[in-house]
Protein backbone atom coordinates (compact mmCIF):
# COMPACT_ATOMS: atom_id res chain seq x y z
CA UNK A 1 0.00 0.00 0.00
CA UNK A 2 1.32 3.30 -1.09
CA UNK A 3 2.14 5.86 1.27
CA UNK A 4 -1.05 8.13 -0.42
CA UNK A 5 -3.04 4.73 0.15
CA UNK A 6 -2.10 4.74 3.95
CA UNK A 7 -3.28 8.25 4.51
CA UNK A 8 -6.65 7.68 2.27
CA UNK A 9 -7.38 4.91 4.33
CA UNK A 10 -9.42 3.82 7.81
CA UNK A 11 -9.35 0.80 9.56
CA UNK A 12 -12.89 -0.55 8.99
CA UNK A 13 -13.08 0.99 5.44
CA UNK A 14 -12.42 -0.68 1.86
CA UNK A 15 -10.25 1.36 -0.34
CA UNK A 16 -11.45 2.05 -3.52
CA UNK A 17 -9.40 0.65 -6.52
CA UNK A 18 -7.25 3.11 -8.68
CA UNK A 19 -8.07 1.49 -12.02
CA UNK A 20 -6.25 4.70 -13.98
CA UNK A 21 -2.96 3.05 -12.38
CA UNK A 22 -3.74 -0.87 -13.20
CA UNK A 23 -0.02 -2.17 -14.46
CA UNK A 24 -2.19 -3.59 -17.74
CA UNK A 25 -2.68 -0.77 -19.07
CA UNK A 26 -1.13 0.56 -22.36
CA UNK A 27 -0.74 4.27 -23.02
CA UNK A 28 -3.42 3.98 -25.55
CA UNK A 29 -5.81 2.99 -23.06
CA UNK A 30 -4.56 5.57 -20.34
CA UNK A 31 -4.92 8.43 -22.61
CA UNK A 32 -8.46 7.23 -23.88
CA UNK A 33 -10.06 7.12 -20.88
CA UNK A 34 -8.98 10.25 -19.96
CA UNK A 35 -10.27 12.49 -22.81
CA UNK A 36 -13.59 10.05 -21.81
CA UNK A 37 -14.13 10.63 -18.68
CA UNK A 38 -17.55 12.55 -18.62
CA UNK A 39 -20.96 11.29 -17.63
CA UNK A 40 -21.60 9.36 -20.45
CA UNK A 41 -18.60 6.89 -19.56
CA UNK A 42 -20.42 6.10 -16.55
CA UNK A 43 -22.58 4.23 -18.26
CA UNK A 44 -25.98 5.86 -17.25
CA UNK A 45 -29.10 5.05 -19.24
CA UNK A 46 -30.36 7.93 -21.92
CA UNK A 47 -33.37 9.93 -20.10
CA UNK A 48 -30.62 9.83 -17.21
CA UNK A 49 -28.42 11.30 -18.92
CA UNK A 50 -30.77 13.26 -20.63
CA UNK A 51 -31.81 14.87 -17.21
CA UNK A 52 -27.90 15.74 -16.46
CA UNK A 53 -27.58 17.59 -19.69
CA UNK A 54 -30.91 19.42 -19.47
CA UNK A 55 -29.41 20.74 -15.56
CA UNK A 56 -26.23 22.05 -17.66
CA UNK A 57 -23.52 19.61 -16.34
CA UNK A 58 -20.88 18.61 -18.47
CA UNK A 59 -18.17 17.32 -16.65
CA UNK A 60 -18.07 15.18 -13.42
CA UNK A 61 -16.79 16.76 -10.19
CA UNK A 62 -13.80 14.83 -8.54
CA UNK A 63 -16.04 13.18 -6.02
CA UNK A 64 -18.42 12.55 -8.56
CA UNK A 65 -15.56 10.56 -10.79
CA UNK A 66 -14.55 8.74 -7.22
CA UNK A 67 -18.22 8.06 -6.16
CA UNK A 68 -20.70 7.17 -8.74
CA UNK A 69 -18.91 4.21 -10.39
CA UNK A 70 -18.67 2.84 -6.99
CA UNK A 71 -22.37 3.69 -6.09
CA UNK A 72 -23.46 2.56 -9.62
CA UNK A 73 -21.93 -1.39 -8.63
CA UNK A 74 -23.88 -1.76 -5.54
CA UNK A 75 -21.67 -1.50 -3.10
CA UNK A 76 -22.41 0.48 0.23
CA UNK A 77 -20.01 3.97 0.30
CA UNK A 78 -18.89 6.42 2.81
CA UNK A 79 -18.13 9.54 0.84
CA UNK A 80 -15.96 12.15 2.56
CA UNK A 81 -17.03 15.29 0.82
CA UNK A 82 -17.95 19.19 1.69
CA UNK A 83 -21.14 21.35 0.56
CA UNK A 84 -20.51 22.66 -2.95
CA UNK A 85 -18.24 19.35 -4.37
CA UNK A 86 -21.27 18.41 -5.98
CA UNK A 87 -21.44 15.76 -3.62
CA UNK A 88 -25.93 15.07 -4.37
CA UNK A 89 -25.23 14.01 -7.70
CA UNK A 90 -23.25 11.10 -6.29
CA UNK A 91 -26.19 9.60 -4.82
CA UNK A 92 -28.94 10.89 -7.07
CA UNK A 93 -27.65 9.61 -10.30
CA UNK A 94 -26.96 5.44 -8.84
CA UNK A 95 -30.10 5.83 -7.20
CA UNK A 96 -31.84 6.94 -10.60
CA UNK A 97 -30.04 4.12 -12.23
CA UNK A 98 -30.79 1.67 -9.94
CA UNK A 99 -34.52 2.18 -9.77
CA UNK A 100 -34.62 2.11 -13.95
CA UNK A 101 -33.28 -1.39 -14.00
CA UNK A 102 -35.16 -3.79 -15.49
CA UNK A 103 -34.89 -6.11 -12.37
CA UNK A 104 -35.57 -2.89 -10.20
CA UNK A 105 -39.42 -2.83 -10.90
CA UNK A 106 -41.55 -2.32 -8.30
CA UNK A 107 -44.34 -4.62 -6.70
CA UNK A 108 -48.01 -3.64 -7.37
CA UNK A 109 -48.55 -0.66 -4.05
CA UNK A 110 -44.59 -0.49 -3.56
CA UNK A 111 -42.79 2.43 -5.58
CA UNK A 112 -41.26 3.30 -2.57
CA UNK A 113 -37.58 2.20 -3.03
CA UNK A 114 -34.99 4.84 -2.13
CA UNK A 115 -34.86 7.05 1.08
CA UNK A 116 -32.88 10.07 1.39
CA UNK A 117 -32.22 11.25 4.84
CA UNK A 118 -31.06 15.31 5.54
CA UNK A 119 -30.52 16.93 8.27
CA UNK A 120 -32.64 20.24 7.69
CA UNK A 121 -35.65 21.27 5.87
CA UNK A 122 -33.86 23.61 3.73
CA UNK A 123 -31.10 20.87 2.63
CA UNK A 124 -33.92 18.60 1.94
CA UNK A 125 -36.22 20.43 -0.41
CA UNK A 126 -32.86 21.34 -2.06
CA UNK A 127 -32.37 17.39 -2.38
CA UNK A 128 -35.80 16.83 -3.63
CA UNK A 129 -35.16 19.71 -6.17
CA UNK A 130 -32.20 18.20 -7.16
CA UNK A 131 -34.29 15.20 -7.43
CA UNK A 132 -36.91 16.35 -10.02
CA UNK A 133 -34.19 17.87 -12.48
CA UNK A 134 -31.86 14.89 -13.19
CA UNK A 135 -35.34 12.55 -13.05
CA UNK A 136 -36.97 14.32 -15.17
CA UNK A 137 -37.25 11.96 -17.82
CA UNK A 138 -37.15 9.17 -15.91
CA UNK A 139 -40.98 9.16 -15.16
CA UNK A 140 -39.76 7.95 -11.36
CA UNK A 141 -41.46 10.43 -8.65
CA UNK A 142 -40.82 11.77 -5.50
CA UNK A 143 -42.10 13.36 -2.31
CA UNK A 144 -40.12 14.83 0.61
CA UNK A 145 -41.55 14.04 4.11
CA UNK A 146 -40.89 17.34 6.25
CA UNK A 147 -41.37 18.63 9.79
CA UNK A 148 -43.40 22.00 9.66
CA UNK A 149 -45.48 20.60 7.05
CA UNK A 150 -49.29 19.15 6.69
CA UNK A 151 -49.01 15.27 8.85
CA UNK A 152 -52.34 14.66 7.22
CA UNK A 153 -51.10 15.24 3.65
CA UNK A 154 -47.87 13.72 4.61
CA UNK A 155 -49.90 9.98 5.15
CA UNK A 156 -51.61 10.45 2.12
CA UNK A 157 -48.60 10.66 -0.17
CA UNK A 158 -47.15 7.71 1.55
CA UNK A 159 -50.82 5.43 1.41
CA UNK A 160 -51.21 4.34 -1.91
CA UNK A 161 -49.45 4.59 -3.93
CA UNK A 162 -46.36 5.91 -2.57
CA UNK A 163 -43.42 7.69 -4.15
CA UNK A 164 -40.49 5.73 -5.22
CA UNK A 165 -38.25 8.19 -4.18
CA UNK A 166 -38.57 10.02 -0.39
CA UNK A 167 -36.43 12.74 0.94
CA UNK A 168 -36.80 13.21 4.37
CA UNK A 169 -35.75 14.55 8.09
CA UNK A 170 -35.31 11.62 10.14
CA UNK A 171 -38.19 12.59 13.11
CA UNK A 172 -40.84 13.22 10.92
CA UNK A 173 -39.95 10.06 9.13
CA UNK A 174 -39.89 8.30 11.71
CA UNK A 175 -42.90 9.41 13.00
CA UNK A 176 -44.78 8.55 10.18
CA UNK A 177 -43.63 5.17 10.28
CA UNK A 178 -44.48 4.28 13.62
CA UNK A 179 -48.35 6.03 13.06
CA UNK A 180 -48.84 3.72 9.81
CA UNK A 181 -46.76 0.78 10.61
CA UNK A 182 -45.11 1.45 6.84
CA UNK A 183 -43.12 -1.12 5.71
CA UNK A 184 -39.46 -0.55 4.41
CA UNK A 185 -38.85 -3.79 3.45
CA UNK A 186 -39.22 -3.55 -0.38
CA UNK A 187 -36.20 -0.70 0.57
CA UNK A 188 -33.20 -1.00 -2.17
CA UNK A 189 -31.02 2.27 -1.24
CA UNK A 190 -31.09 4.47 1.90
CA UNK A 191 -28.61 7.32 1.91
CA UNK A 192 -27.34 9.16 5.03
CA UNK A 193 -26.56 13.15 3.79
CA UNK A 194 -24.18 15.41 5.59
CA UNK A 195 -24.53 12.26 8.19
CA UNK A 196 -22.43 14.53 10.98
CA UNK A 197 -24.65 16.97 10.99
CA UNK A 198 -27.45 14.43 11.59
CA UNK A 199 -25.25 13.35 14.89
CA UNK A 200 -25.24 16.90 15.69
CA UNK A 201 -28.40 17.78 15.43
CA UNK A 202 -29.04 14.52 17.90
CA UNK A 203 -30.83 12.26 15.42
CA UNK A 204 -28.58 9.17 16.27
CA UNK A 205 -31.29 7.23 18.21
CA UNK A 206 -33.99 8.05 15.55
CA UNK A 207 -31.42 6.92 12.81
CA UNK A 208 -30.83 3.73 14.20
CA UNK A 209 -34.25 2.80 14.71
CA UNK A 210 -34.78 3.45 10.61
CA UNK A 211 -32.05 1.29 10.23
CA UNK A 212 -33.16 -1.51 11.91
CA UNK A 213 -36.67 -1.34 9.85
CA UNK A 214 -34.90 -1.47 6.60
CA UNK A 215 -34.29 -4.99 4.73
CA UNK A 216 -30.76 -6.39 5.28
CA UNK A 217 -30.15 -5.94 0.84
CA UNK A 218 -30.45 -2.81 0.91
CA UNK A 219 -26.99 -0.32 -0.46
CA UNK A 220 -26.20 2.14 1.85
CA UNK A 221 -24.42 5.20 0.63
CA UNK A 222 -23.37 7.58 3.42
CA UNK A 223 -21.85 11.41 2.90
CA UNK A 224 -20.19 14.09 5.88
CA UNK A 225 -17.85 16.89 6.00
CA UNK A 226 -16.18 15.04 8.57
CA UNK A 227 -16.26 11.42 10.00
CA UNK A 228 -16.08 11.47 14.36
CA UNK A 229 -16.21 8.61 16.13
CA UNK A 230 -19.29 8.64 16.79
CA UNK A 231 -20.15 8.23 12.48
CA UNK A 232 -17.58 5.45 11.94
CA UNK A 233 -19.27 3.36 14.88
CA UNK A 234 -22.42 3.37 13.06
CA UNK A 235 -21.10 3.14 9.88
CA UNK A 236 -19.12 0.03 10.96
CA UNK A 237 -22.79 -1.16 12.52
CA UNK A 238 -25.01 -0.24 9.93
CA UNK A 239 -23.24 -0.59 6.34
CA UNK A 240 -21.53 -3.78 5.16
CA UNK A 241 -17.96 -3.76 3.54
CA UNK A 242 -18.24 -0.36 2.72
CA UNK A 243 -15.46 1.59 0.57
CA UNK A 244 -14.25 4.97 1.70
CA UNK A 245 -14.32 7.61 -0.58
CA UNK A 246 -12.12 10.94 0.87
CA UNK A 247 -12.03 13.92 -1.14
CA UNK A 248 -10.99 15.88 1.97
CA UNK A 249 -7.28 14.99 1.23
CA UNK A 250 -6.81 16.94 -1.73
CA UNK A 251 -9.35 19.71 -0.45
CA UNK A 252 -7.90 23.30 -0.22
CA UNK A 253 -9.64 26.92 0.24
CA UNK A 254 -10.22 28.78 -2.77
CA UNK A 255 -7.89 31.24 -3.67
CA UNK A 256 -10.15 34.26 -3.40
CA UNK A 257 -11.66 33.09 0.46
CA UNK A 258 -9.43 35.48 2.97
CA UNK A 259 -8.99 33.86 6.17
CA UNK A 260 -8.79 36.33 9.75
CA UNK A 261 -7.61 33.95 12.64
CA UNK A 262 -8.58 36.86 16.09
CA UNK A 263 -7.28 36.18 19.29
CA UNK A 264 -9.85 36.90 22.24
CA UNK A 265 -10.88 35.53 25.63
CA UNK A 266 -14.02 33.52 25.73
CA UNK A 267 -16.38 36.00 27.62
CA UNK A 268 -14.82 38.63 25.21
CA UNK A 269 -16.15 37.57 22.16
CA UNK A 270 -19.54 39.30 21.59
CA UNK A 271 -17.37 42.60 22.31
CA UNK A 272 -15.18 41.51 19.58
CA UNK A 273 -17.84 40.45 17.13
CA UNK A 274 -19.52 43.97 17.49
CA UNK A 275 -15.51 45.46 16.84
CA UNK A 276 -15.70 43.13 13.71
CA UNK A 277 -19.20 44.49 12.43
CA UNK A 278 -18.60 48.13 12.80
CA UNK A 279 -14.93 47.42 10.52
CA UNK A 280 -16.66 45.13 7.33
CA UNK A 281 -19.92 46.42 7.26
CA UNK A 282 -19.28 49.24 4.85
CA UNK A 283 -20.98 51.04 1.90
CA UNK A 284 -18.97 48.12 -0.43
CA UNK A 285 -19.72 45.02 2.05
CA UNK A 286 -23.12 45.70 3.44
CA UNK A 287 -24.26 42.29 4.73
CA UNK A 288 -22.77 39.48 6.79
CA UNK A 289 -23.48 36.13 7.80
CA UNK A 290 -22.56 35.40 11.69
CA UNK A 291 -22.37 31.65 12.83
CA UNK A 292 -22.90 30.59 16.29
CA UNK A 293 -22.43 27.35 18.56
CA UNK A 294 -26.09 27.02 19.25
CA UNK A 295 -29.75 28.46 18.57
CA UNK A 296 -29.40 30.12 22.23
CA UNK A 297 -26.50 32.04 21.38
CA UNK A 298 -28.37 32.90 17.80
CA UNK A 299 -31.17 34.51 19.71
CA UNK A 300 -28.29 36.23 22.46
CA UNK A 301 -26.46 37.65 19.29
CA UNK A 302 -29.79 39.09 17.60
CA UNK A 303 -31.23 40.89 20.81
CA UNK A 304 -27.64 42.65 21.09
CA UNK A 305 -27.30 43.13 17.76
CA UNK A 306 -30.33 45.06 17.98
CA UNK A 307 -29.30 46.69 21.04
CA UNK A 308 -26.30 47.98 19.30
CA UNK A 309 -28.24 49.16 16.18
CA UNK A 310 -26.96 46.60 13.71
CA UNK A 311 -30.12 45.44 11.71
CA UNK A 312 -30.14 41.56 11.96
CA UNK A 313 -32.07 38.38 11.56
CA UNK A 314 -31.79 34.77 12.51
CA UNK A 315 -32.32 31.14 11.39
CA UNK A 316 -31.61 27.87 12.91
CA UNK A 317 -32.92 24.58 12.55
CA UNK A 318 -35.64 23.99 15.46
CA UNK A 319 -37.28 27.59 14.39
CA UNK A 320 -40.81 27.54 12.73
CA UNK A 321 -40.32 26.67 9.18
CA UNK A 322 -42.73 30.00 7.97
CA UNK A 323 -40.12 32.01 10.51
CA UNK A 324 -36.62 30.96 8.75
CA UNK A 325 -38.59 31.89 4.80
CA UNK A 326 -39.17 35.00 6.08
CA UNK A 327 -36.14 35.41 8.09
CA UNK A 328 -33.68 34.43 5.33
CA UNK A 329 -35.87 36.51 2.57
CA UNK A 330 -35.19 39.72 4.94
CA UNK A 331 -31.53 38.88 4.50
CA UNK A 332 -31.72 37.58 0.81
CA UNK A 333 -33.84 40.85 -0.10
CA UNK A 334 -31.15 42.97 1.90
CA UNK A 335 -33.46 44.40 4.09
CA UNK A 336 -31.06 43.65 6.91
CA UNK A 337 -27.45 43.78 7.45
CA UNK A 338 -26.36 40.68 9.60
CA UNK A 339 -28.02 37.04 9.54
CA UNK A 340 -27.21 35.23 12.73
CA UNK A 341 -27.49 31.26 11.96
CA UNK A 342 -26.22 27.90 13.86
CA UNK A 343 -23.39 26.11 11.85
CA UNK A 344 -25.87 23.38 11.74
CA UNK A 345 -28.87 25.36 10.15
CA UNK A 346 -26.22 26.87 7.62
CA UNK A 347 -22.91 26.09 5.72
CA UNK A 348 -20.67 29.24 5.68
CA UNK A 349 -21.07 29.81 1.37
CA UNK A 350 -17.95 32.77 1.02
CA UNK A 351 -15.88 32.75 -1.49
CA UNK A 352 -18.19 30.70 -3.79
CA UNK A 353 -18.05 30.41 -8.13
CA UNK A 354 -14.63 32.12 -7.77
CA UNK A 355 -15.77 35.20 -6.00
CA UNK A 356 -13.87 36.97 -3.26
CA UNK A 357 -14.96 36.77 0.37
CA UNK A 358 -13.77 37.36 3.85
CA UNK A 359 -14.02 34.66 7.05
CA UNK A 360 -13.03 36.16 10.35
CA UNK A 361 -12.52 33.25 13.54
CA UNK A 362 -12.91 34.11 17.18
CA UNK A 363 -10.03 32.19 18.99
CA UNK A 364 -10.42 31.41 22.78
CA UNK A 365 -7.22 29.91 24.29
CA UNK A 366 -9.33 27.18 24.93
CA UNK A 367 -9.85 27.08 21.02
CA UNK A 368 -5.90 26.96 20.29
CA UNK A 369 -5.63 23.10 19.53
CA UNK A 370 -8.79 23.29 16.89
CA UNK A 371 -7.08 26.19 15.06
CA UNK A 372 -3.99 24.04 15.03
CA UNK A 373 -5.43 20.64 14.01
CA UNK A 374 -7.26 22.89 11.04
CA UNK A 375 -4.44 24.93 9.72
CA UNK A 376 -2.48 21.36 9.92
CA UNK A 377 -5.34 19.81 7.74
CA UNK A 378 -5.20 23.14 5.45
CA UNK A 379 -1.79 22.85 5.55
CA UNK A 380 -1.47 26.39 6.25
CA UNK A 381 0.72 28.29 8.10
CA UNK A 382 -0.47 31.14 10.84
CA UNK A 383 1.00 34.33 10.15
CA UNK A 384 2.30 36.45 13.35
CA UNK A 385 1.34 40.25 13.03
CA UNK A 386 5.17 41.43 13.64
CA UNK A 387 5.62 39.43 9.79
CA UNK A 388 3.24 41.69 8.38
CA UNK A 389 3.93 45.39 6.77
CA UNK A 390 0.62 45.94 4.91
CA UNK A 391 -2.77 46.93 7.59
CA UNK A 392 -6.25 47.48 6.68
CA UNK A 393 -8.07 46.00 3.61
CA UNK A 394 -4.61 45.47 2.17
CA UNK A 395 -3.27 43.25 5.04
CA UNK A 396 -3.02 39.37 3.93
CA UNK A 397 -5.18 36.53 4.55
CA UNK A 398 -3.96 33.68 7.79
CA UNK A 399 -2.35 36.29 10.19
CA UNK A 400 -3.27 35.53 14.05
CA UNK A 401 -3.87 38.59 15.63
CA UNK A 402 -5.85 40.67 18.45
CA UNK A 403 -7.85 43.32 18.71
CA UNK A 404 -6.87 46.56 20.07
CA UNK A 405 -7.46 46.38 24.00
CA UNK A 406 -9.06 49.81 24.31
CA UNK A 407 -11.64 49.07 21.48
CA UNK A 408 -12.09 45.51 23.30
CA UNK A 409 -12.95 47.13 26.81
CA UNK A 410 -15.12 50.21 25.78
CA UNK A 411 -17.34 47.51 23.69
CA UNK A 412 -17.34 45.04 26.74
CA UNK A 413 -18.63 47.41 28.73
CA UNK A 414 -21.77 48.34 27.12
CA UNK A 415 -22.41 44.51 26.87
CA UNK A 416 -22.42 44.35 30.63
CA UNK A 417 -24.53 47.06 30.88
CA UNK A 418 -26.88 46.25 28.57
CA UNK A 419 -27.20 42.22 30.42
CA UNK A 420 -27.13 44.30 33.46
CA UNK A 421 -30.20 46.49 32.48
CA UNK A 422 -32.30 44.78 29.73
CA UNK A 423 -33.50 41.90 31.23
CA UNK A 424 -34.69 40.24 27.97
CA UNK A 425 -30.14 40.05 27.40
CA UNK A 426 -29.65 38.91 30.79
CA UNK A 427 -32.34 35.83 30.25
CA UNK A 428 -30.76 34.86 27.13
CA UNK A 429 -27.10 35.60 28.34
CA UNK A 430 -28.38 33.04 31.30
CA UNK A 431 -29.27 30.40 28.82
CA UNK A 432 -26.13 30.58 26.61
CA UNK A 433 -24.14 29.29 29.20
CA UNK A 434 -26.09 26.58 29.73
CA UNK A 435 -26.47 25.64 25.68
CA UNK A 436 -22.24 25.79 25.72
CA UNK A 437 -22.27 23.38 28.37
CA UNK A 438 -24.43 20.83 26.25
CA UNK A 439 -22.51 21.71 23.19
CA UNK A 440 -18.68 21.16 24.57
CA UNK A 441 -20.06 17.39 25.68
CA UNK A 442 -20.39 16.29 21.67
CA UNK A 443 -17.73 18.42 20.00
CA UNK A 444 -15.20 16.14 18.82
CA UNK A 445 -12.02 16.75 20.53
CA UNK A 446 -8.90 18.15 19.39
CA UNK A 447 -5.72 15.62 18.76
CA UNK A 448 -3.45 14.73 21.38
CA UNK A 449 -0.47 16.39 19.38
CA UNK A 450 -2.71 20.14 18.40
CA UNK A 451 -3.25 19.73 22.29
CA UNK A 452 0.39 19.84 23.19
CA UNK A 453 1.68 22.32 20.22
CA UNK A 454 -0.81 24.34 21.95
CA UNK A 455 0.56 24.64 25.49
CA UNK A 456 3.83 25.79 23.38
CA UNK A 457 1.83 28.52 21.54
CA UNK A 458 2.16 32.46 22.83
CA UNK A 459 -1.48 33.14 22.60
CA UNK A 460 -1.30 36.47 20.50
CA UNK A 461 -1.48 39.88 22.10
CA UNK A 462 -0.61 42.40 19.05
CA UNK A 463 -3.27 43.71 16.82
CA UNK A 464 -4.32 41.74 13.63
CA UNK A 465 -3.44 44.20 11.16
CA UNK A 466 -6.35 44.44 9.48
CA UNK A 467 -8.21 46.06 12.23
CA UNK A 468 -5.19 48.81 12.14
CA UNK A 469 -4.83 51.97 10.84
CA UNK A 470 -2.06 53.28 8.98
CA UNK A 471 -1.52 55.56 11.94
CA UNK A 472 -1.65 53.03 14.47
CA UNK A 473 1.34 50.71 12.85
CA UNK A 474 3.61 52.47 14.87
CA UNK A 475 2.22 51.75 18.35
CA UNK A 476 1.87 48.31 17.17
CA UNK A 477 5.21 47.92 16.20
CA UNK A 478 6.56 49.24 19.74
CA UNK A 479 4.16 46.97 21.38
CA UNK A 480 5.28 44.09 19.52
CA UNK A 481 9.16 45.26 20.46
CA UNK A 482 8.06 45.57 24.13
CA UNK A 483 6.35 42.09 24.11
CA UNK A 484 9.91 40.55 22.51
CA UNK A 485 12.05 42.36 25.42
CA UNK A 486 13.86 40.50 27.78
CA UNK A 487 15.83 42.66 30.51
CA UNK A 488 19.30 41.93 31.17
CA UNK A 489 18.43 42.35 35.36
CA UNK A 490 15.49 41.98 37.49
CA UNK A 491 13.75 44.60 39.43
CA UNK A 492 15.76 43.70 42.30
CA UNK A 493 18.67 44.66 40.23
CA UNK A 494 17.47 47.29 38.31
CA UNK A 495 15.85 49.64 40.96
CA UNK A 496 19.03 48.86 43.63
CA UNK A 497 22.32 50.66 43.97
CA UNK A 498 25.47 48.04 43.72
CA UNK A 499 25.99 47.85 46.91
CA UNK A 500 22.48 47.18 48.23
CA UNK A 501 21.58 44.08 49.73
CA UNK A 502 18.81 42.82 47.64
CA UNK A 503 21.27 43.55 44.32
CA UNK A 504 23.70 41.60 45.63
CA UNK A 505 21.60 38.88 46.33
CA UNK A 506 20.35 38.32 42.79
CA UNK A 507 24.20 38.62 41.87
CA UNK A 508 25.06 35.16 44.09
CA UNK A 509 22.14 33.93 42.51
CA UNK A 510 22.55 34.65 39.00
CA UNK A 511 26.60 32.81 39.02
CA UNK A 512 25.03 29.86 40.52
CA UNK A 513 21.88 29.36 38.51
CA UNK A 514 22.33 31.89 36.04
CA UNK A 515 23.48 29.01 33.35
CA UNK A 516 20.29 26.49 33.80
CA UNK A 517 17.96 29.79 33.81
CA UNK A 518 19.53 30.49 30.03
CA UNK A 519 19.18 26.47 29.20
CA UNK A 520 15.20 26.31 30.10
CA UNK A 521 14.59 29.35 27.87
CA UNK A 522 16.67 28.30 25.01
CA UNK A 523 15.06 24.83 25.79
CA UNK A 524 11.66 26.28 25.39
CA UNK A 525 12.49 28.35 22.21
CA UNK A 526 13.89 25.47 20.57
CA UNK A 527 11.15 23.06 21.31
CA UNK A 528 8.56 26.10 20.25
CA UNK A 529 10.69 25.84 16.83
CA UNK A 530 10.64 22.05 16.27
CA UNK A 531 6.85 22.00 16.75
CA UNK A 532 6.57 24.50 14.59
CA UNK A 533 8.86 22.95 12.14
CA UNK A 534 6.89 19.55 12.84
CA UNK A 535 3.48 21.67 12.17
CA UNK A 536 4.49 22.87 9.04
CA UNK A 537 5.90 19.64 7.54
CA UNK A 538 3.43 17.48 7.76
Amino acid sequence: MSSKDKEDHLPGFDAPEDVENSQDETPNNKKKKKSSGGFQSMGLSFPILKGITKRGYKQPTPIQRKTIPLALTGKDVVAMARTGSGKTACFVLPILEKLLAPNSKPLPGKNFRALILSPTRELALQTLRFVRELGKFTGLSSAAILGGESIEQQFSVMSGTAPDIVVATPGRFLHICIEMSLKLDNIQVIVFDEADRLFELGFGEQLREIVARLPSSRQTLLFSATLPKMLVEFARAGLTDPTLVRLDVDWKLPSTLWLGWIAVRAELKTAALLILLDKVLTAKTPQAVVFAATKHHVEYLNLILQQAGISSTYAYSGLDPSARKIALGRFTNKKCSVLIVTDVAARGRSARAGRAGRAFSLIAPEDVAHLLDLQLFLGAELISPSQVKESGSTCPSGVWGAIPTSQLELRHQDIMAWEKNVSEIEDAARVCGRGWQQYIKWREPASAEANKRAKLTNFPVVAHPFLVDETESAAVDMIEKIKNYTPKGTILELAAKNDAPSYLAMKRKKQVHGKTVQKVRDNKKLMVSMYLYHFLLI
